[in-house]
């Protein structure tokens, strides 16, 4: 045997060798790769499917933020229509006194009127029964009237008496008033 022949042969069967081992590693590699992508794919559907579930919890999340913003909007709402309420039940009872108030100083007026007609009527009345009792006793006594003028001169001078007691008096309280 030819050594050339040998190291030939040994080149060819080196390089058989080198070939199966590049196909055997393109295979692996290429099995490496499958899976790498059949890794990717399960990844990017779990990325999905989390993305999914996060924009549901999101939509949830603002459905009930929403729902209880809504609630608190309402709950404002329905504040301001009970007080709208309060204020025109207000307006309503401010003017149903300022119509009583009204009424209450007619009847006011009309009782102040009464009184001082009855007062006055009283005063006519006293002056008319004060006078007619006079009248009636000097018709009735015409021989009466010196004793009654004798009378009346005596007792003039005490009444007059009292009346100069009570004047002082009366200036008296003047004065202490003001001080007061």
């Amino acid at each position: 045997m030819d050594p050339v022949a040998l190291i030939r042969k040994e080149i060819e069967s080196l390089e058989a060798k080198v070939e199966q081992l590049r196909d055997r590693l393109m295979v692996d590699a290429n099995k490496a790769i499958d899976k790498a992508k059949a890794q990717a794919e399960r990844a990017r559907e779990k990325l999905k499917a989390e993305q999914a579930k996060l924009g549901e919890l999101q939509k949830k999340a603002k459905a009930k933020m929403d729902s209880r913003i809504q609630k608190q909007v309402d709950r404002a709402h329905s504040a301001v229509e009970s007080a709208k309420e309060l204020e025109l039940d207000a307006k309503a009872v401010m003017i149903m006194a300022k119509n009583q108030l009204a009424e209450l100083k007619g009847d006011y007026q009309r009782a102040k009127a009464l009184a001082k007609a009855a007062q006055d009527a009283a005063k006519s009345f006293d002056s008319k029964t004060k006078a007619a009792p006079k009248k009636a006793a000097a018709k009735k006594a015409p021989a009466k009237k010196a004793a009654a003028k004798k009378v009346a001169a005596k007792k003039a001078p005490a009444k007059k008496a009292p009346a100069k007691k009570a004047a002082p008096k009366k200036a008296a309280a003047k004065k202490a008033a003001p001080k007061q």
